[in-house]
């Protein structure tokens, strides 16, 4: 092995759905090293990975978490992403700076939703990757059934390379195909016993290796030629060469463990070290000059510029906030100054941590690969990119999955409203995928997460961490008001209570004119029935009216006023009294010129596998929805792009998790306005009415 510094760091992401064994994973690795003194437990509450108060009562993980260890000669820097498809954020940024991913599978139930949206962001942006098949400790699991599953419908070329002897409670015995031994584990002992294979199983396994044996110089001609010559073939030289192709992506190793019984993990543990990149063979690294176009490549080493990526934050009420990066290349140390991508000058780092689960671990100095953490440096936000002073360099930015579920936030407190404004920005801080707004037309404070449990967990949270509560519900619908018909009106406004009257008087034209044209106001007035004087009152006053409409006082849109005729008195005219005659006249108008309600219609891209099409179509037309086009695309999927009422599709997030089982993901936009139905506008009307008493 190399000594070169960073040479035997690795940076690697535990990635899958939720509840299959990641953190039990974990808990294992750092055990077995001997990192930490117990094996903790999900159940227990005393996992380094689940940390926070919240997962501790909730029971699984919400947040990514960094642990380190070491084996053998390698330092292990593992980043456990939390599995919900709601945290999926987590899992791009955990991506982002991995050279490698361990994806767990339940051997029983296989890959879910939330796996399946991380294989494909692998597909975009690939990476080395080892499959573990965990829960062999249950009842009836075919390993090879279940592998050939995923080869099949994911495309993956998977390798097994420890198979188990038997599943349930008899699963104590793994087989290593490529060493061709048998590994005997007992309860309470992590690492296994070398032991004969089973004569009844010897042929097979003699089968499963020359077929392992295959598939590992098939990724090199060379080696290939030697092997059909019938040479033998040097086990280093296969190890090599194994290697590449698992770095290259041509080959996907699978692992048969028990998470929960610590059998199988400490083979997993060697070819982590074996067969997985360091942080020094990793493609260079692409980044920009700041402020700049041309892109550099960026050798990882730790000589070189230095070059890091803030991937986490953690913003903490007591311990302030923490910036947590990835080191792709150079050497930080505590006490310099970095340039920060998103800043124009320089910060000095005071202290550098490393950090095991919430246990931040002080150190002078660090280098590729590692994963570290600095405190209480305000300007570094996520996806900032750390660098030199003298080169100053970014990198390219996750591109976040958008948020498609809104909620307005109601305080349960009087007064809480800056309280929750300062919480919500905070949470945002460190999570990418939360989003807020402020919906000026409803008046409400909106903010939109990735399904139900995010914004749960994030309303859970502002409790937690900032002591301030409230509601979230359907947000309002922005609906908007219009005429049919074209309508003249007049109105006088007169008032004589002694000294100085009001007197205004304002003859106007109605006219509807097309979805989106807006608002326009003219004047004909001819002969100086309204001296010129007057008139900016006249528009104002209209204007003023267009706020509320008369049907349930929404704004009113995409009408045409022409004020034709009018008259004033010499004394008692005015710009106030014009401007209330012009609000009255409007309103008197709007009456006789068939107002309607308009609600917003979105335009949805729904992208779903094949199977669901009936139940996303049924679903739609049940919306007062229709569908525009369907399309298939890669991976047996159809893109349907669709349209439906904005009153409908506020919770189609919750919708469309239920009907595809997680498996759909959609994107919407407003694209028209439309009259709303009858019966619907009665009932809003009556509605408005209610809220109005």
């Amino acid at each position: 092995m190399s000594d070169k510094v960073g040479s035997n760091n690795k940076v690697i992401g535990l990635v899958s759905g939720n509840g299959v064994g990641k953190t039990t994973l974990s808990e294992c690795l750092l055990f077995n090293s001997k990192a930490t003194e117990s094996l903790g437990k999900v159940e227990e509450k005393n996992t380094v990975s689940d940390f926070s108060p919240m997962e501790e009562g909730k029971g699984f993980s919400i947040s990514s978490s960094i642990m380190h260890y070491k084996w053998k000669d390698f330092n292990i820097n593992l980043i456990d992403s939390p599995g919900y498809s709601d945290f999926a954020g987590q899992s791009q940024s955990t991506l982002k700076v991995s050279d490698s991913v361990i994806m767990i599978v339940d051997a029983k139930s296989g890959v879910q939703a939330p796996t399946e949206i991380i294989l494909e962001m692998l597909a975009e942006n690939p990476k080395p990757m080892f499959v573990v098949l965990n829960k062999m400790d249950l009842e009836n699991i075919d390993f090879f059934k279940a592998v050939d599953g995923i080869k099949s419908t994911k495309g993956l070329n998977l390798v097994p390379i420890t198979i188990p002897v038997d599943s349930g409670e008899n699963f104590s015995q793994v087989i290593d195909i490529l060493q061709n031994k048998a590994y005997q584990y007992k309860d309470g002992t992590p690492t296994g016993t070398v032991t004969d294979i089973d004569a009844g199983v010897k042929d097979q396994i003699g089968t499963y290796h020359g077929a392992l044996v295959e598939s590992i110089v098939e990724t090199n001609d060379e080696l290939l030629d030697k092997y059909l010559e019938g040479e033998k073939i040097d086990n280093s030289i296969l190890s090599n060469v194994f290697k590449k192709a698992v770095v290259s992506g041509e080959v996907v190793p699978v692992f048969a463990i028990s998470a929960a019984k610590n059998f199988g993990i400490d083979l997993l543990m060697d070819y982590i070290n074996s067969l997985l990149p360091s942080s020094l063979d990793i493609p260079p690294i692409k980044a920009k000059t700041l402020g700049k176009e041309e892109e550099t490549d960026i050798e990882p080493s730790s000589d070189s510029t230095a070059l890091a990526y803030v991937f986490k934050t953690m913003a903490d009420p007591y311990i302030g906030k923490l910036s947590i990066f990835r080191i792709f290349s150079g050497t930080f140390k505590a006490g310099e100054s970095y340039r920060i991508s998103s800043e124009d000058k320089p910060f000095k780092f005071g202290n550098l941590f490393k950090l095991q689960g919430k246990k931040q671990i002080e150190i002078s100095e660090a280098t590729c690969g590692d994963i570290i953490a600095v405190s209480k440096l305000m300007k570094i936000s996520n996806d900032d990119t750390i660098s030199s002073i003298d080169k100053p360099l970014i990198m390219d930015k996750v591109e976040y999955l958008q948020p498609t579920l809104p909620r307005a936030i109601i305080p349960k407190n009087k007064g809480d409203e800056e309280k929750i404004g300062n919480g919500i920005s905070k949470l945002i801080e460190e999570d990418q995928t939360l989003r807020q707004e402020l919906d000026i037309e409803v008046h409400q404070n909106i903010i939109w997460g990735m399904g139900d449990l995010h914004l749960n967990i994030t309303r859970d949270q502002l409790k937690e961490k900032y002591d301030v509560e409230v509601d979230m519900i359907k947000p309002d619908v922005a609906y908007k008001e219009t005429i049919k018909k074209e309508a003249k009106t007049e109105y006088k406004y007169k008032k004589q209570s002694g000294g100085r009257g009001q007197y205004g008087h304002v003859f106007i034209e109605l006219k509807p004119r097309k979805r989106g044209e807006g608002f326009e106001f003219t004047d004909s007035i001819f002969g100086g029935s309204i001296p010129k004087g007057y008139i900016p009152g006249v528009e104002k006053g209209i204007r003023e009216a267009l706020d509320k409409g008369i049907l349930a006082k929404n704004p009113v849109v995409d009408i045409g006023v022409n004020l034709y005729d009018g008259s004033f008195h010499n004394v008692d005219s005015s710009e106030m009294a014009f401007k209330i005659a012009a609000s009255m006249a409007f309103k008197k108008g709007m009456e006789i010129a068939s107002p309607v309600i308009l609600e917003p219609i979105m335009e949805l891209d729904i992208i779903i596998p094949e199977k669901y099409m009936g139940d996303i179509i049924g679903d739609i037309n049940s919306k007062r929805g229709k569908i525009i086009s369907m399309t298939p695309i890669e991976n047996k999927k159809q893109l349907i792009k669709a349209s439906a009422p904005q009153s409908e599709a506020f919770n189609y997030a919750v919708d469309l998790t239920s009907l595809t089982q997680g498996r759909g993901r959609f994107s919407q936009k407003l694209l028209k306005y439309e009259e709303l139905p009858y019966n619907l506008t009665e009932k809003l009307i009556e509605e408005r009415k209610t809220q109005e008493e």
